[in-house]
């Protein structure tokens, strides 16, 4: 999972073995009240969407497949959630750029699937909910492009336990993605301070161990991700891990990885890790004790964790 690409990096994804990339089409992340200019929207997508087209042919290349991932929605943020989820013309223009995006990429065989939305958080009813702009832009992609898989990613920012209501859609070739960042004491510790006044590297959380109440080991991811694995069940459904990380400094973050992907492969999950070339924080080029002391690094635990099973990847 990752943001703006080069031809340089697509090809170091592919000496890693890499086989999916997940590129977010994305800007202001978690700011309030930006991208309401639609016509400002979509100068800005339209270009991102000139960029995608070369990043799949780079990808083409290489035998790489790409989820189109649109991570910031036309209207974008209110302090509550999407302001499509209450304006009809945010929610329409919506509908409108997943139109735009099939019929431009129908057909390429290096588009692995849509990915609807990322990360929806709808706390309050809406008149257009988590649920059904996904639904309504499925159908309209659908209506383009009637083979590309279409991605429907559950609420409260895709967690784990709410596939425990999510409804499945009545449709062929989805596939249901949930983001994995629990807990997020330990994978989002101090993401955003340098310790600061909060403390210092001793008040840094290890894994495996302790984390609030609970003893945090292989067995609890297991136990957290299974609302996932009943859905899974429940329907038949493919699961896609959109995105799973721990930040470079949190200490044991490579053996959370490694027992993260060994529940998702174990389940016979797909799965991107987070992030690729977009913040060194999730960056596995990079390593530090916090945010302000992060450096270039060729070879770290974590990226060595993920080499290992990107090595497992097979060409299809």
């Amino acid at each position: 999972s990752g943001g703006d690409l080069s031809p340089e990096a697509v090809g170091t994804l592919a000496e890693w073995n890499v086989n999916l990339i997940r590129y977010q089409i994305m800007r202001n992340w978690g700011k309030v009240g930006s991208d309401v200019d639609l016509d400002e929207y979509d100068r800005w997508i339209n270009g991102k969407l000139d960029h995608l087209a070369q990043i799949l042919e780079w990808a083409r290349q290489y035998g790489i497949q790409v989820v189109i991932d649109l991570h910031t929605p036309p209207g974008g943020w209110t302090g509550s959630g999407m302001r499509m989820f209450d304006e009809k013309k945010y929610f329409d223009h919506y509908l409108e750029v997943w139109r735009r995006i099939a019929s431009r990429f129908k057909g390429n065989p290096a588009v692995r699937a849509y990915d609807l939305i990322n990360e929806p958080v709808q706390v309050t009813p809406a008149p257009y909910d988590y649920w059904t702009i996904q639904q309504k832009a499925a159908e309209a992609v659908r209506a383009i492009d009637p083979d590309t898989p279409v991605m429907v990613e559950s609420n409260e920012a895709a967690r784990p336990q709410t596939f425990s209501y999510l409804s499945p859609l009545a449709m062929d070739n989805v596939i249901y993605q949930v983001h994995m960042y629990v807990p997020g004491q330990f994978t989002h510790q101090f993401v955003h301070n340098a310790f600061g006044e909060q403390g210092s590297k001793a008040d840094l959380i290890k894994y495996p161990g302790m984390i609030g109440s609970e003893k945090w080991d292989k067995e609890m991811i297991r136990k957290h991700l299974k609302p996932v694995r009943d859905f899974q069940l429940r329907h038949n459904a493919r699961i896609y891990v959109g995105e799973f990380s721990a930040i470079a400094w949190a200490p044991g973050a490579e053996e959370y990885l490694n027992d993260c992907i060994e529940v998702f492969e174990e389940l016979g999950w797909d799965w991107s890790y987070h992030a690729f070339r977009e913040w060194n924080g999730w960056s596995l080029e990079h390593e530090g004790e916090s945010h302000v002391s992060m450096r270039p690094s060729p070879d770290n635990a974590r990226k060595r964790v993920l080499l290992k099973y990107f090595s497992r990847n097979t060409a299809e």
